[in-house]
C-alpha cells in the first residue's frame, strides 16, 4: 500500500513516517511512506495511494496549499487531525479496516433504543435515551 502524509512540516512529516512506518510494520508490512514536498506540478506514486493530509494549526498554511493541489487534480484524500501520538493514532485509524483498528480505542456505535416511550416504564431504558440526548 503506498501511502502520502502531506501538509506538515518536512521534519515533522519525517517523524510522522518513522512512527507510522514502525506501526504498520505489524499490520501492512508492505507499505510505503512518501512525504512529498509541496510542488503544485506533484503528481501521486500510483492511482491506488492513500493519501492523508495531516492538519495542524501550527502548519496551517502547507495544508491549505496542499488541498488546493489535490483539490486541483481532482484527487481524493483524508485530512486527519491531531498533535503527536493524536496524529499517529488518527493515521492508523484512517489506514486500518476498523476490525484491524479495534485496540485504537475507536468510540462504538450507541445501542439505539426501539421501543414505545408512552407505554415503557424501565428506568434504565429512560436514563440511557435521556443521557445520550445530553451527551449527543
Amino acid at each position: 500500500m503506498d501511502i502520502v502524509l502531506l501538509g506538515l512540516s518536512q521534519p515533522r512529516l519525517q517523524h510522522l513516517a518513522t512512527a507510522l512506518g514502525q506501526a504498520l510494520k505489524e499490520f501492512a508490512p508492505s507499505s510505503t511512506l512518501h512525504t512529498p514536498q509541496s510542488h503544485p506540478t506533484w503528481t501521486p506514486p500510483s492511482l491506488s495511494s492513500r493519501i492523508l493530509l495531516c492538519a495542524s494549526s501550527e502548519d496551517a498554511p502547507i495544508a491549505q496549499a496542499w488541498r488546493a493541489i489535490l483539490l486541483g487534480q481532482g484527487l481524493s484524500f483524508q485530512v486527519v487531525h491531531g498533535i503527536g501520538q493524536e496524529l499517529l493514532k488518527q493515521c492508523l485509524l484512517a489506514l486500518l479496516p476498523p476490525e484491524t483498528a479495534k485496540g485504537l480505542a475507536r468510540e462504538g456505535l450507541p445501542i439505539r433504543w426501539q421501543g414505545v416511550c408512552e407505554t415503557c416504564s424501565d428506568p434504565d431504558c429512560e436514563l440511557r435515551l435521556f443521557s445520550g440526548l445530553l451527551q449527543g
